[in-house]
């Protein structure tokens, strides 16, 4: 059967039986909601590959019949079927040298985002505003502080945030040596800003091995409500954790489930 077949038939089929496609729809993003956010008190049961495949073959035939067999419409199938991977493998480039990663997902139901945390080198944990990722392995004292905090802004503009974000970054003794707009890793504004200055035991002045540097995201509002990311690391850990942070980063994507 060709393309023209296959399209006329699917045609017909949602003009004779529209009630059900309309009832099919529904039930599949219901399960789509509770699969990427599911409850707390919820027990997860022992083995999910059945379900997953049931939702996304469900999915799928559901698209099929909405968009045909168009490119467009297997675009979205694509992308449907990557929102439910809970585990996948990522190439970050440390120095110079190429790592694959697993990275597996996380969700946040409250903020609405999910993005995915190597979770050998990092963890993720909750805070009053938010979400703290913190390294796996409690660094050693004499290590300035490692971290990727995210947090929601709501009835207040982004230019008022910045304006904050930079009192914050004086208020610390740092200076700013970058703030501009960006597309990578996430679309939106920079801030980024190091510690000064000084002279180490062995006479050198300058920036030094544990110079603080504190990277500021602001996203692009949506719904007047944006993300504020913000990351600490120190400067000879820029070419490490300052690039796994931001590869994390990467995968940050807000869900609308409205």
């Amino acid at each position: 059967m060709n393309n023209d077949e296959l399209n006329k038939k699917i045609t017909k089929h949602m003009i004779e039986d529209t009630d059900s496609v309309t009832e099919l729809k529904e039930e599949t993003w219901n399960k789509i909601n509770q699969e990427l956010f599911p409850s707390k008190n919820k027990v997860k049961k022992k083995s999910r590959k059945k379900p997953i495949f049931t939702l996304v073959s469900a999915a799928i035939i559901l698209f099929a019949i909405v968009f045909g067999v168009t490119e467009p419409g297997q675009a979205m199938i694509q992308g449907l079927k990557e929102m439910f991977v809970e585990e996948k493998q990522q190439v970050i480039e440390i120095e110079g040298d190429k790592e694959i990663r697993d990275v597996e997902l996380e969700t946040n139901e409250e903020l609405e985002y999910i993005m995915y945390v190597d979770k050998s080198f990092y963890k993720m944990t909750k805070t009053d505003t938010g979400d703290r990722i913190v390294p796996a392995q409690e660094l050693e004292d004499r290590f300035p502080d490692v971290s990727m905090e995210i947090t929601r802004k709501e009835n207040v503009s982004v230019e008022e945030v910045i304006e904050e974000i930079k009192a914050t970054i004086e208020a610390d003794g740092l200076i700013i040596n970058q703030e501009e707009h960006v597309d990578t890793p996430i679309e939106g504004f920079v801030i980024k800003a190091l510690g000064p200055e000084y002279t180490n035991e062995h006479g050198k002045t300058g920036h030094q091995w544990d110079t603080p540097i504190n990277r500021y995201y602001v996203t692009e509002p949506i719904d007047n409500q944006f993300f504020v990311i913000k990351q600490e690391y120190f400067l000879e850990a820029a070419e490490g954790h300052g690039v796994r942070l931001n590869s994390m980063l990467e995968s940050f994507e807000i869900v609308n489930r409205e």
